[in-house]
């Protein structure tokens, strides 16, 4: 099966990548009002890793479960799969029936980066108990990412963004993306050069206090030096006027993560999915306001805590803001 996904992948250098959003009239309205009550925001982010088929639904429900008791009010999505070859439409959307079924209505805009129609598509995707009210998708350059018998795949990556409304409180921004991954600088920096702007001319046209968080699947290390030293990227989306939640009540410099020993602070490398890979943290959830911050933890990384569920190669991250 995994062979058929890197055949298929490798198909999609042949076609440009599906970029669409699925703004169904069918869906339930949603409603947030307790978030307004108790004035904070609980945000996750996590990776699905599209190629595990086959526990799929098992760790779908794990991150259904959760979202439930945390809860978790807007969930980040990277890798959401799609078609016959994966066996379901669109995972994210799964995710969304699981939660419905514990009585968690979700909003949802699915936004796909590469695909085959009806083949396979791979997306990012934010679920949100609060309204979504606006919606929209940069596509990023492509990057290399893949090599299939001595051919550079260059794949499409995108960042999305969710306008949602809290009631009797207020509306605040959400972006949501997947950087390159094995790219070479220049292309993560190309990506760069489009999702900084993009997301700099859409904040310009809200009030000047907006509130903005922005998450996902970066690719960045700080500390991380090989093949190219990585601290200037994450250096350029701070400069940019965003605060590493996670780092906010945290030494930075800190939270080094020893590739060969996993700590409460990596995203990669802590999972039974992912045992024996390089311990990183490459995953995060920015925001554009300090001391907004509530809580912030890395979940699902079970080779740091057994008591935790491995649903991914990446574990998740978690924060809770106080509300503007």
């Amino acid at each position: 099966m995994r062979s058929l996904l890197f055949i298929a992948i490798f198909s999609i250098s042949l076609l440009s990548g599906c970029a669409k959003s699925d703004n169904k009239d069918k869906e339930p309205l949603v409603q947030c009002d307790d978030v307004a009550s108790r004035g904070y925001l609980n945000v996750l982010s996590i990776n699905l890793l599209f190629k595990e088929i086959e526990t799929r639904e098992q760790r779908l429900k794990a991150v259904a479960e959760f979202a439930e008791k945390t809860p978790a009010d807007v969930i980040l999505l990277q890798e959401v799969v799609g078609g016959s070859l994966v066996h379901t439409e669109n995972s994210a959307e799964d995710l969304q029936k699981e939660l419905r079924a514990r009585k968690r209505d979700y909003d949802l805009y699915t936004a796909f980066e590469i695909g085959l129609p009806g083949v396979i598509g791979v997306a990012n995707a934010i679920l949100s108990r609060c309204e979504i009210d606006f919606r929209t998708t940069r596509r990023l350059p492509h990057a290399t990412e893949l090599n299939f018998r001595g051919h550079d795949i260059k794949l499409p990556r995108n960042v999305m963004m969710t306008r949602i409304n809290i009631p009797h409180s207020s509306k605040l921004n959400i972006y949501n993306t997947h950087l390159c991954a094995a790219c070479t600088a220049d292309q993560l920096d190309a990506q760069l050069d489009i999702m900084l702007p993009f997301i700099s001319e859409l904040e310009a046209s809200f009030p000047s206090n907006n509130f903005t968080i922005l998450g996902g699947d970066f690719n960045i290390d700080r500390f991380r030096t090989d093949p190219f030293v990585e601290r200037p990227f994450y250096d350029r989306i701070v400069s940019a006027g965003f605060i590493d939640a996670y780092a906010q009540n945290r030494p930075l410099d800190n939270l080094f993560a020893n590739p060969g020993q996993a700590d409460m602070h990596c995203t990669v490398g802590v999972s039974t999915l992912d045992a024996g890979g390089s311990a990183r943290r490459i995953d995060y959830i920015f925001m554009n306001t300090e001391k907004r911050l509530r809580e912030s933890r890395v979940v699902f990384n079970t080779l740091v805590d057994p008591d935790q569920t491995s649903v991914s190669d990446h574990a998740g991250v978690f924060v809770s803001v106080t509300l503007p």
